[in-house]
């Protein structure tokens, strides 16, 4: 008879055999996603090869494939491996703030945490409870019925108008809220909410980042565990509970929710370069990106031969039009099929100005098209 672990490796084996299977070319929207994670990566983990991007992104959609089933799968969190300060992740060990990322079966920790007795508040964007809530409502019921357990389990949408009162009730009551510190799509910053969040430094850009986590941790004077989730060679699940950060009473807020998102971002990076292809945050990340100043590049332009920049824009085929994608501003500039050969083809031009004219070279020059 096969272990359960033998079980799970075969489900898992289907899965990646399935995968394989489908055609990823052929997926409507498949370009224009892995463009702008193959930007993402470049701006934020400048050292991997942009010839690397597309097996990279294959291995992410594989592990979502992978992160979907662990939620389908009750016994996946009896399988999980954690190191670190694990009793952290224990009903005795008080209220916590766990701050998690999308890295790996993230989905886990809450199945552990519930399976552990401890009381849950998980915090989410709506997106992410349309999408994942009735899933993962569905694996909490399925645990409660398995190990007859009876602790508390319950969503607040980050975007509630509510959701800061009703999460610090909770932490006050005893009970620990789960928080993804990396976002989601539909948490990045928009008008208007500028002092709801900070800058930190993450890779070879600063992030934008909320900033809720630090000042409930501070109001409450609950300790904020950082809990990173990866999948090793073997198929393991890994969950990994690092140092707690604990809350100075009487110390600056804001000088805390500073240092806090910073330790987190931090203590993340370490995980993320070893595990690049286990992070769903690469689809996302650019609508956290602190916004960089973009030099007119006209007046420094010397070169007798232009060439077209590749390394800030990309040429999109799609079924419209062809569209030229800055990899630098996250921009689309939908193109004429004249353009795109001429850049394509730029290197066999003896004068680009005579072909295109003298209006239509300078904005391409100073915009960074043509070097």
């Amino acid at each position: 008879m096969l272990t359960i672990r033998q079980l799970y490796d075969q489900e898992l084996a289907r899965c990646r055999e399935h995968f394989e299977k489908v055609d990823l070319q052929r997926e409507r929207g498949y370009l224009m996603k892995f463009t702008t994670f193959s930007a993402n990566v470049e701006n934020i983990l400048p050292s991997v090869p942009r010839e690397d991007h597309e097996d990279l992104f294959r291995e992410l959609l594989l592990q979502q494939i992978y992160t979907t089933f662990d939620q389908q799968c009750l016994t996946a969190a009896e399988l999980i491996k954690t190191r670190g300060n694990h009793d952290l992740l224990k009903k005795e060990a008080g209220p916590k703030i766990y701050c998690t990322y999308h890295l790996g079966s993230y989905r886990l920790l809450t199945s552990v945490l519930f399976r552990n007795g401890v009381d849950c508040v998980l915090l989410v964007g709506s997106g992410m409870n349309r999408q994942q809530g009735d899933g993962m409502a569905e694996h909490i019921e399925g645990l409660r019925q398995k190990h007859g357990l009876t602790n508390l389990f319950r969503v607040v949408e980050a975007g509630s108008p509510s959701a800061g009162l009703t999460v610090m009730r909770e932490l006050k009551a005893g009970r620990s809220l789960i928080v993804y510190v990396d976002g989601s799509p539909e948490t990045g910053p928009q008008e208007g909410e500028e002092s709801q969040f900070l800058s930190v430094r993450f890779g070879s850009r600063r992030l934008l980042t909320r900033k809720g986590v630090g000042y409930l941790s501070h109001a409450t004077n609950v300790p904020i565990v950082p809990v990173v989730n990866y999948r090793e060679a073997n198929m393991t699940n890994v969950l990994h509970c690092l140092k707690p950060i604990r809350p100075i009473a009487k110390s600056d807020r804001e000088m805390y929710c500073q240092e806090v998102m910073q330790q987190l971002y931090d203590a993340f990076w370490s995980y993320l370069k070893r595990y690049p292809g286990q992070w769903e945050g690469w689809n996302y990340i650019h609508l956290f990106l602190q916004p960089e100043v973009t030099k007119n590049t006209f007046f420094g332009y010397h070169s007798e031969r232009p060439t077209f920049n590749e390394k800030r824009y990309t040429l999109c085929d799609f079924e419209q039009a062809p569209v030229l994608f800055d990899r630098q501003l996250y921009q689309t500039f939908e193109i004429t099929e004249d353009l795109k050969d001429l850049l394509l083809n730029i290197h066999t031009l003896d004068s680009v100005e005579e072909v295109v004219g003298e209006q239509v070279f300078t904005e391409l020059v100073s915009m960074g098209i043509i070097h």
